[in-house]
């Protein structure tokens, strides 16, 4: 991971916890990065699809929506619209880890 990517992954995470504080709870944001972390780590097939810059991002908000759309908050929801935007999706672990920090 390259510098850029450690202070976005931070940043990220601050906002996210920021937002958190203010329109949910924070433990419950927390639970979910680490949800998706665990099921984009046991399900390859899913996180090459988010992954691939030949996917349009339309494609991939749709498969967003098909798997966590009934079990995310709206906070977790719109970090994963960002991430597929940005193509950045390998960074929810990093995110996932940084947050749980913030917790503490």
């Amino acid at each position: 991971m390259d510098t850029t990517d450690t202070e976005n992954h931070e940043t990220l995470a601050q906002a996210l916890f920021s937002i958190a504080v203010e329109r949910w709870h924070p433990s419950i944001v927390n639970y979910e990065l680490a949800e998706i972390d665990g099921i984009l780590s046991s399900y390859a097939i899913l996180g090459r699809a988010l992954s691939d810059s030949g996917i349009p991002a339309s494609e991939k908000r749709e498969i967003i929506t098909d798997v966590f759309g009934s079990i995310l908050s709206p906070i977790s929801l719109g970090l994963l619209d960002l991430l597929v935007e940005e193509n950045k999706i390998h960074m929810v672990r990093d995110i996932s880890k940084s947050y749980r920090h913030l917790l503490k």
